[in-house]
């Protein structure tokens, strides 16, 4: 029933996390016999690209949020929302001519909540149904959850990349009580097969993995990379740009602009301690390998701010915020705390692309 069918994955341009979760996705995909098309743009595309030189790509704009150097978030995004409805208009309406063009017969978008299409069946794929809010945009929860509403009633599944055993990496951020009909759990999405894990000699002492949208990612990373320098720790920086050519050593830290899988499981299983943004698909990708973590919420972030305190209360990982971070202090902290790991449930991703491919 599958044979032949083209099904459009589109993550969104937000870090490289959204892409990096639909490897799984694209892979099964394949092996179910239906063939993925990828749709993104920026460092997205040039990522997908590079795991999948084989598949059909398509630059496909979108609306690219960037977080604010200081200040508040959501302050930012209200700023930015008429730029916002325009582009996302915009994409929506290419997007009914690439299910034409290419003969699509189902989306998947990751996040991007302007994709649903009356075409073919389109699948949205989210952790975050219950937007966490603090301060003063709690009074704003009401119309938050009646936009959410308004844009995720039009696709016909939800896809939650969860599992379903007591504790869910996502916690009270999948909560709801709508869509009830149209809620599925697919187990956790990392792009590292079981294949990639293997016991490696831990040769480095800190691994550090950048993610997110500017201007964010690069006020981490001159942080760390300042705090690593001024230990004699065996340090490797991982940038998160797949579109450069970057491999340096300075001082006592290797910075590198990107890995493919194999290489970057290989750095995780042979370092001692990491050191990330608690981004959700980075979690997914930890969860596989049972390391030790340290995490430091992007500000303003409040889904990642949630899943930071969440892991220290329940003694998983250790998390400073961005303004006070003190890499010594964390390291001496983190002995304190043992690592995230979890057994997923691959089977339920199977089941739901199963369904998809036969019964639309």
């Amino acid at each position: 029933m599958s044979q032949g069918k083209n099904i459009l994955v589109c993550p969104l341009d937000w870090g490289l996390g959204h892409a990096a979760r639909m490897v799984p996705v694209i892979n099964l995909i394949n092996k179910l016999g239906a063939n993925a098309i990828i749709a993104a743009n920026n460092g997205p595309l040039e990522f997908l690209k590079q795991c999948f030189p084989d598949i059909k790509t398509i630059k496909f704009n979108g609306y690219s949020p960037k977080y604010p150097s200081d200040g508040s978030m959501a302050m930012a995004m209200i700023k930015s929302l008429p730029k916002m409805i325009l582009e996302s208009n915009s994409a929506h309406n290419e997007l009914q001519k690439l299910i034409g063009k290419h003969n699509i017969d189902a989306v998947i978008s990751d996040n991007r909540y302007e994709l649903s299409t009356s075409k073919v069946p389109s699948v949205f794929v989210t952790h975050q149904l219950n937007i966490q809010t603090s301060g003063w945009q709690i009074a704003a929860k009401p119309l938050i959850n009646g936009i959410l509403s308004h844009f995720l009633n039009k696709f016909d599944e939800i896809w939650i990349p969860d599992v379903t055993s007591n504790f869910r990496l996502s916690g009270n951020l999948s909560e709801t009580n709508s869509f009830k009909s149209k809620l599925f759990n697919i187990g956790l999405l990392s792009r590292f097969s079981n294949s990639l894990i293997t016991n490696y000699q831990e040769t480095i002492d800190l691994l550090i993995i950048l993610s997110g949208p500017e201007p964010q990612r690069t006020i981490l990373e001159k942080l760390l990379l300042s705090q690593a320098q001024s230990t004699e720790l065996k340090t490797v920086m991982l940038l998160a740009k797949p579109s450069e050519q970057i491999d340096k050593v300075v001082k006592n830290v290797r910075l590198i602009s990107h890995l493919q899988d194999s290489e970057f499981a290989k750095l995780i299983q042979s370092s001692k301690i990491i050191v990330s943004r608690p981004g959700y698909s980075t979690l997914m990708d930890l969860a596989v390998f049972n390391k030790k973590a340290i995490f430091i919420p992007t500000p303003g972030q409040t889904e990642q701010e949630y899943l930071a305190k969440r892991l220290f209360n329940k003694g998983i990982a250790y998390t400073q915020t961005q303004n006070n971070f003190v890499l010594k202090e964390a390291l001496l902290k983190q002995n304190q705390f043992k690592s995230l790991f979890m057994v997923n449930e691959p089977e339920l991703l199977e089941t739901r692309m199963k369904n998809l491919l036969k019964n639309y």
